[in-house]
């Protein structure tokens, strides 16, 4: 029953997909243009296509994911906001690894939009965005604590680049910068979510930016940021972690108060996500070998550290993790 209920629900998904990104990347790049005008302005063009996939990607896998659990896909407000809250992400990623900005002056910008004065376009985009998604939240107290939160993990980020951080304060910076990152989205959906929900939407964050770290093996290493990739010298330590957070998170979805079939629906497409992490912790497994520990990861060579998500073994190997943890 499960196998034929994962053939229907990953062939439709995959079938809608494609359209539905279609229209949102449509949709974000007319309202990016239509920004620029208004401001009499121009997003760089890397800027610019960020915003339209992350938005297009994000729409249906993940907050149409969540607003299903309610019997509905996203609506339109909602999918605006979804580009004002890139559009603000993407601006202060910016801001930050750019070091156009000092911490102080990221702090005015982000907790006091209302009297900051912008110096240039970007930051006239940023203010007007975030303004805009500030101003709809419902639970402003919520938000703003929530907010600080992910400014501070944001902050202690920089203690990456000091050697000698310990694994555990890694894992705490990692899991608190992509899981209140992620939790954020959840207030801009006209969606009363339960408390085991909002715990799905932080722990698919711990998860989203723990993968995009073990995608990123490399170019960390080049650039001598310590994430829990880059001091990985046991793959076996890093998928214990992983499986942990995907036990957590198929426990809040087993309670949430729906039906069965859209928990089920809302599991594999939630899994799609997650297990691409697993097809890189594989990948790593694969160089360990039969070892006790990695070898050097700092001299092994880029195409050995990458993950080739358009590599058939890849993909099948993503399906097949679908379907194992997808199920409740």
């Amino acid at each position: 029953m499960y196998l034929l209920r994962f053939i229907v629900i990953v062939t439709k998904f995959a079938f809608r997909l494609p359209a539905i990104r279609k229209q949102a990347a449509k949709e974000a790049t007319a309202h990016l243009h239509k920004v620029e005008e208004n401001l009499q302005g121009k997003f760089d063009e890397f800027t610019f296509k960020k915003i339209v996939k992350s938005h297009s990607l994000y729409l249906h896998i993940v907050n149409d994911s969540f607003t299903a659990l309610h019997g509905r896909l996203t609506n339109k407000e909602e999918q605006l906001r979804s580009i004002h809250y890139f559009t603000c992400s993407s601006l202060f990623d910016n801001f930050w690894d750019n070091k156009t900005h000092s911490l102080e002056m990221l702090k005015a910008i982000s907790f006091e939009p209302e009297t900051y004065q912008p110096k240039n376009f970007d930051e006239k985009v940023f203010i007007e965005s975030h303004l805009f998604l500030k101003n709809y939240v419902k639970d402003k107290a919520a938000y703003q604590n929530l907010s600080q939160k992910t400014f501070l993990a944001q902050q202690l980020s920089l203690k990456q680049f000091d050697k000698e951080i310990t694994n555990e304060a890694i894992q705490h910076i990692t899991f608190e910068k992509g899981g209140n990152s992620v939790l954020l989205c959840r207030y801009y959906l006209e969606v009363e979510p339960t408390k085991a929900e909002e715990q799905c939407w932080y722990l698919l964050g711990t998860m989203i930016q723990l993968t995009n770290d073990l995608f990123d093996t490399y170019k960390d290493l080049q650039q001598h940021s310590y994430t829990l990739a880059t001091r990985c010298t046991n793959v076996y330590e890093i998928e214990k972690i992983y499986l942990y957070q995907i036990q957590q998170i198929k426990s809040c979805i087993t309670v949430l108060p729906y039906k069965k079939r859209l928990k089920q629906y809302f599991s594999i497409v939630i899994a799609s996500t997650y297990t691409l992490g697993l097809v890189a912790i594989e990948q790593l497994k694969r160089i360990q070998a039969n070892e006790k520990e990695m070898p050097d990861l700092r001299y092994l060579p880029r195409k050995i550290l990458i993950v080739d998500m358009e590599k058939f073994s890849n993909v099948w190997l993503w399906v097949k993790l679908i379907y194992k943890y997808g199920k409740l």
